[in-house]
């Protein structure tokens, strides 16, 4: 038999209630609790359900986050830690993390300019029950620190764009594949050497970034050289340029940076060692930003899935909060090749 359907103009002028649903769909209010929050428990025929979940979108009923969290004993919310919120690159993950959150109504908390004395305060955004868990960003945090983190067991943590040894949880993206293609670009455009600028030479992102860089370098039969830098941010970049711009004539005609930060401090170090680019110096970056269109030259870049990589961070943090067990992930989408205005080919003499 077919079900009467809810009348459009039944809406109630407060805001509604679990109550107000459970009498315009003739069910009880349990029903409609253990159907809108997916229980499993919700034993019901296709055209109870139905009716229930017309009585909601008549109604704009929304379940109640606190409520829901109360009876959860949990915060609804996650706390997303972050280096430096001034790298564009953060900003696609810190988008990525919002929508996959929305989603499942939870809530983000930022944190930025995380040192290595923020094990206390991941313990106790945890232990405090400030959060439910943590998705970790930051590349300043040592890894003893976050493998005792995890390993504490208040809470989850996933690391995302980090591999740590003994850490469970993290999200990656194809760094080493990336490199590859950046390198690739460049020396098809037939470079006497290729210089990849890159950051703290023991963490897990450089290393991997670098397998890229070399392997690429060697199937073109091209020189690699490689600098480290402490950080990987524009600072860095205009260090690591000022060094290589000041002698004369230039070592190196085509540059990788392994950052989008490092690439627009190497800009600003070519402006002012006069070095034109790309007529002397090609530049590529790993990792895009609508930023590129706007610099001088337009930077070249690598686009890496990082919005991807931090809405699958927060969906595998919330898989271990519902009781799935963690996994190391690493995001397949390949990365793409950003042609703009820093790179050409060397002039001829």
């Amino acid at each position: 038999m077919a079900h009467k359907r809810i009348p459009a103009d039944a809406t109630p002028a407060r805001r509604a209630t679990i109550k107000d649903v459970a009498k315009m769909a003739g069910v009880d209010p349990s029903l409609v609790s253990r159907i809108v929050n997916g229980d499993p428990r919700a034993a019901s025929t296709p055209a109870t359900r139905q009716r229930v979940l017309d009585a909601v979108q008549v109604l704009g009923y929304r379940a109640s986050v606190a409520a829901r969290g109360l009876r959860l004993a949990r915060s609804m919310t996650v706390g997303l830690l972050l280096p430096d919120l001034s790298n564009p690159m953060y900003a696609s993950i810190v988008r990525g993390v919002e929508v996959a959150a929305q989603e499942i109504d939870y809530g983000v908390v930022l944190g930025s300019r995380v040192d290595t004395h923020t094990k206390l305060q991941i313990t106790r955004l945890l232990q405090d029950g400030r959060v439910d868990g943590l998705l970790v960003a930051s590349g300043l945090l040592q890894d003893d620190a976050l493998r005792n983190a995890t390993e504490a067991g208040l809470g989850p943590i996933v690391l995302v764009n980090r591999n740590v040894a003994g850490a469970k949880a993290s999200v990656i993206v194809d760094d080493r594949s990336g490199s590859e293609l950046a390198v690739e670009h460049l020396a098809a455009l037939g470079p006497t050497s290729i210089t990849g600028l890159f950051g703290p030479k023991d963490m897990d992102t450089t290393v991997r970034r670098k397998k890229g860089f070399r392997r690429a370098c060697a199937a073109a039969s091209i020189v690699g050289r490689e600098v480290d830098a402490g950080s990987w941010d524009s600072r860095a970049g205009y260090t690591m340029g000022l060094r290589l711009f000041q002698s004369r004539p230039l070592e190196q005609t085509a540059i990788f940076a392994s950052t989008f930060a490092i690439g627009l401090g190497v800009l600003r170090a070519a402006r002012e060692c006069g070095v034109d680019i790309p007529r002397e110096v090609s530049l590529i970056t790993l990792h895009d930003s609508e930023l590129a269109e706007y610099t001088s030259p337009p930077l070249t870049a690598v686009a890496l899935p990082s919005e991807e990589m931090g809405a699958t961070a927060m969906t595998l943090l919330h898989e271990m909060l519902t009781g799935g067990k963690p996994r190391k992930i690493v995001v397949r989408t390949p990365p793409a090749l950003v042609l703009r205005g820093s790179t050409s080919r060397p002039p001829t003499t």
